[in-house]
């Protein structure tokens, strides 16, 4: 009965990596479209002053990775790649993932804080339903998979806090979430020399 929940859990986690390079390969297309196809002005009528004012997306970034990962990460890895506003390329993936990281204990803290709180809880059973049911199903392995696939961090953070993990196994799975934002940034940076 072990070695088939664990066989479970190894596909769960080989099939959201997989799907995690899917959705960077698509990232990586959709990426290369773009640059190849709109213009520097074209870019500046977009995005306007945000994509030249570093405090600006920083920020956004901070309340997206707050908010559950409204915006995903790769767009802010994107564009510290094509500005390099923030130092080398390898300290602002540093940065960003910290702050995905620190974003993630808040969101873990805020679940340990709530689990006693019926109102909320069942506003948050509604709103997460599929990663409760994740949550239960794999536990602190879910942590894992998050951290290094497209599963919203940040919700599943709330829900590890939530559920009763313990801190410490919290903040030593999450690392992985750093792993994860160098891996896709220098697959980011290669495909960008081409």
């Amino acid at each position: 009965m072990g070695k088939e929940i664990l066989n479970e859990k190894s596909r769960f986690l080989v099939k959201n990596i997989l799907r995690g390079f899917l959705y960077l390969a698509i990232l990586i297309f959709a990426f290369l479209l773009i640059k190849n196809t709109i213009g520097e002005e074209q870019r500046e009528l977009w995005f306007g002053g945000i994509y030249d004012n570093p405090p600006m997306v920083i920020t956004v970034y901070v309340v997206s990775e707050v908010l559950f990962g409204i915006i995903p990460p790769e767009v802010f890895i994107l564009w510290s790649l094509e500005t390099e506003h923030m130092s080398s390329y390898l300290t602002s993936i540093g940065l960003l993932s910290i702050i995905s990281y620190i974003a993630g204990f808040l969101n873990f803290t805020l679940g340990r804080l709530l689990k006693n709180n019926g109102k909320i809880m069942q506003i948050k059973n509604r709103l997460l339903k599929k990663q409760i049911y994740l949550f239960k199903k794999y536990g602190a392995f879910l942590i894992i998979v998050a951290a290094v696939s497209p599963i919203p961090f940040s919700a599943t953070a709330l829900l590890c806090g939530a559920g009763g993990m313990l801190p410490r196994t919290y903040l030593l799975y999450s690392l992985l979430r750093i792993v994860r934002f160098y891996v896709y940034g220098i697959v980011l940076a290669n495909i960008e020399e081409l």
